[in-house]
């Protein structure tokens, strides 16, 4: 796995992690977010699911109060009493929910941030240490330190040399030259033929001479 392979995987988690995220905290009322941990319910169905709750407790104390008031007068301040703990317990509920949505959000940006500074760390070191960007046209290629040691450059490996065929026209007046790296050829098919890498080749007094 090349270092480039490396950082884009790295890059697209921190993607992957910040959506989760913002599902989290942006979600509606009835939503759930499937993480790799199991279940997360939204910040909104949070508050929602403790806003029922605190309701039905509410109507349960009510009712009760009601049931005791038609008793007796001291049923009734007893219902009261309730009821006032009940609006206490509401007030907590809603304080601590929006203590978790403050810092909820305050991860998520943390994050972002954190991300946003490894991408740009990941682009400057690529930057500096010179590896090329442009893949277009380099196949079977493979990445070397430059002579002067300021960065990489695309070279060709010998694990891959080039074909040259030589083989007569049609009329046996022209020497004619075939070469390539990834077509396939037959060699039966020419006079002569070899596999190299940087091989050049000339016409010297009526003769073929091939420089390396």
């Amino acid at each position: 796995m090349s270092l480039q392979t490396d950082l884009h995987n790295a890059v697209a988690q921190v993607v992957s992690d910040s959506t989760l995220l913002h599902n989290v905290i942006h979600g509606t009322s009835t939503q759930t977010v499937s993480t790799l941990g199991g279940a997360v319910s939204s910040v909104a169905k949070l508050i929602h699911d403790a806003d029922v709750r605190i309701n039905v407790s509410a109507e349960g104390i009510l009712a009760q109060s009601q049931a005791q008031a038609q008793q007796a007068l001291m049923s009734a301040e007893l219902a009261s009493e309730e009821a006032d703990r009940a609006q206490q317990v509401a007030a907590q509920g809603v304080t601590s929910t929006t203590f978790v949505l403050e810092q909820v959000q305050a991860s998520g940006n943390q994050i972002l941030t954190d991300a946003e500074s490894v991408l740009q760390q990941v682009v400057s070191r690529l930057q500096a240490v010179g590896i090329p960007d442009v893949l277009s046209g380099a196949h079977g290629m493979l990445l070397k330190v430059k002579s002067d040691e300021s960065g990489y450059e695309l070279v060709n490996t010998a694990a891959l040399p080039r074909f040259y065929g030589f083989s007569l026209s049609s009329d046996g007046s022209e020497l004619l030259l075939t070469q390539g790296r990834e077509d396939v050829f037959d060699a039966t098919s020419y006079a002569s033929w070899m596999v190299g890498e940087g091989l050049t080749f000339s016409i010297q007094r009526n003769g073929l001479e091939m420089s390396l």
